[in-house]
């Protein structure tokens, strides 16, 4: 068959002259040429559609999902939802076995039964009941022994009010305050204490405290993820309900205190382990294999995690969907794209990873012992994460120019974002660290570029939720990348 060559940008690409009509002349062939071209493109960015978009996030941020934890079994349901789209689009599956990358990692928990908070006074006692009267920070987990002869009420925990108080040998209580818990629980140490019991105060008021009580019970005895550091130090700091206070008041036979007095009740707080054991967890993946012989092997990731903080004991859930309830669907819609637009020449990998959240551990976990079926050779990762909120115009990308790190995709995102309708792109350079591309740049050595619309006063919030979004800008920042994607097969890439 004869075949008509045609040079677009850097890219050569051969087509059958029998697709074209001659008879009008070269000029009507360059045309039909040109328009054969911007199909695929167009097919592609006409896909994406916000009424689709909303329609997804509107599922995976539902409160039924409960904010998408790491571990959860709602989070498995998100991962099996984006699997089996992948499967109808006719993506091809990136997993050993499937769409979906299993990995473990250790999980620590507190033995409920055997840890315990014991107040005594003259032979009296009263057990305090951990998740019900008091908890501690989840991310204190390990072994802990402390008693203290004695109680004092220190205010809010300062420096100036611990000055000339006995605290020696002594738990300190103090009501809750904008003052970090670090710096309470320094002030509190080089005074010689035990110890430190937090009751509502300013900034958390009874409910707040019992709510807080029950979700900590709750995470440290069911277990979480220690992030593959190890046990952290356990802090002999503690969070109490006003009901487990009015305990110990009524069994030292006192009153709600004043600053310096004590109270006359000896505590012991006991953490007590269980064994280590494992969690497991997903990331999923599909492959959209390229079409040159001599390129399909190069491949393309793009990324965003999927998942969220979860819900509270009492019910309340963390939605999260700017945070990454966006980038989840926005890589969806970018995978419907690659079904209209067909094969590219360099393969494409979508891979949604768990653990964000945690400390960027499904994307530590995959770049550490990437799954690459048939020889494949990642060459640049583009990540997208919170992109549906802020001013519509308005988009952030790292590396720039003022970074290290500064590539060709950068370059890329900048040549085609007012086609979207996106002024000059900010920087996001400050959070080069802290979504899953740095894991891309770390352990696989390849450029990478991270799409992001800044924080917002609903992060991380109970009230990131749907109806709030900007489905017009997730599919704007989408086609961007799909630009992005077709931009990047040229004959040979400078990134």
């Amino acid at each position: 068959m004869n075949k008509y060559l045609v040079t677009l940008g850097l890219s050569t690409l051969v087509l059958p002259l029998s697709s074209f009509t001659l008879a009008s002349g070269q000029d009507d062939v360059d045309a039909t040429i040109a328009k054969e071209l911007e199909r695929p493109l167009t097919r592609a960015l006409d896909s994406i559609q916000p009424k689709r978009i909303q329609a997804d996030l509107h599922f995976l941020a539902s409160d039924e999902m409960r904010g998408r934890d790491t571990p959860s079994q709602e989070q498995r349901i998100a991962a099996r939802f984006i699997a089996a789209r992948l499967q109808r689009l006719g993506w091809e599956p990136g997993g050993k076995d499937g769409y979906l990358w299993d990995y473990e990692l250790p999980t620590v928990a507190i033995d409920g039964s055997e840890s315990s908070m014991d107040a005594t006074k003259a032979g009296e006692s009263v057990e305090l009941g951990l998740g019900v009267d008091y908890a501690f920070y989840p991310n204190s987990l390990s072994e802990l022994d402390v008693s203290g002869k004695g109680l004092v009420f220190v205010g809010t925990g300062t420096k100036e009010e611990l000055e000339g108080l006995d605290l020696e040998g002594r738990w300190t209580l103090c009501r809750h305050s904008e003052l970090r818990y670090t710096k309470v629980s320094s002030n509190a140490r080089k005074a010689g204490a035990v110890g430190v019991i937090v009751l509502p105060g300013e900034g958390m008021t009874a409910t707040e405290m019992e709510q807080r009580v029950q979700t900590w019970g709750k995470q440290v005895t069911e277990g979480r993820l220690n992030r593959g550091r190890g046990n952290s130090k356990a802090r002999p700091y503690v969070y109490m309900t006003e009901a487990g206070a009015q305990k110990l008041f009524k069994l030292a036979g006192s009153g709600v205190p004043e600053l310096g007095d004590g109270l006359d009740v000896a505590l012991t707080e006991k953490r007590v382990m269980l064994a280590e054991s494992t969690a497991g967890l997903e990331n999923v993946i599909g492959i959209w294999p390229g079409s040159d012989p001599e390129l399909a092997s190069e491949l393309i990731i793009l990324s965003a995690h999927y998942d969220h903080v979860g819900a509270n004991s009492d019910g309340t859930v963390f939605n999260g969907a700017d945070d990454n309830g966006s980038g989840t669907v926005g890589l969806l819609s970018v995978a419907e794209a690659l079904k209209a637009y067909g094969p590219m020449r360099r393969s494409i990998m979508l891979i949604w990873v768990s653990g964000e959240e945690k400390g960027l551990l499904g994307s530590a976990a995959w770049t550490k012992d990437p799954h690459l079926p048939g020889g494949l050779k990642p060459v640049a990762n583009i990540n997208i994460d919170m992109i549906g909120r802020n001013d519509a115009r308005s988009l952030l990308v790292t590396p720039t120019q003022d970074h290290d790190a500064y590539n060709g995709l950068t370059r890329m995102a900048e040549s085609y974002r007012a086609e979207e309708g996106f002024d000059k792109l900010g920087s996001a350079d400050a959070y080069w660290s802290r979504s899953d591309h740095a894991n891309f740049s770390k352990n696989l050595q390849i450029p990478v570029a991270f799409l992001f619309s800044d924080i917002h006063e609903d992060y991380h919030k109970v009230t990131d939720t749907p109806d709030k979004i900007d489905y017009d800008k997730i599919a704007r920042v989408s086609r961007l990348v799909v630009r992005m994607l077709n931009g990047l097969q040229a004959d040979s890439l400078s990134l």
